[in-house]
């Protein structure tokens, strides 16, 4: 999720909803911070852009709002096959972040959402962006 405020997202998920915080990361290379809570066996990501334009352009005028749904997978190739053969395009190449390999899908190929395909620990050992 996109939010204007990590602070307000970490009051309302953290205390509203009792989710556990997992954890805090800074990107300051990509102008952005985010909360990591447990859902279940799932977790939710939370995104502040430190850059007004950014935050503009990302979250536009609202509080939320849901930029993605992360899918872990055990072969990103095998998924990016998968999803060629049945018309769903990714947006660029197979990047890796923090040691996994990830693309992300265009979403009118996509039903209409964008989806991140993550593949953890793949790309240990490989320059990412």
């Amino acid at each position: 999720m996109i939010v204007r405020s990590i602070d307000v997202a970490k009051k309302f998920l953290g205390e509203t909803l009792g989710l556990p915080l997992l954890k805090e990361t800074d990107f300051p290379e990509r102008g952005t911070k985010a909360a990591f809570f447990q859902l279940g066996g799932s977790e939710i990501e939370v995104i502040e852009c430190l850059h007004e334009e950014a935050r503009r352009v990302r979250l536009g005028d609202n509080e939320a709002r849901i930029e993605h749904i992360a899918v872990q997978v055990p072969q990103l190739n095998a998924m990016l096959e998968h999803l060629g053969a049945v018309g769903a395009q990714m947006d660029a190449e197979p990047i890796v972040y923090d040691g996994d390999l990830m693309s992300f899908s265009l979403p009118a190929t996509t039903m209409g959402v964008r989806f991140q395909f993550m593949q953890k620990g793949a790309g240990r050992g490989a320059h990412g962006s």
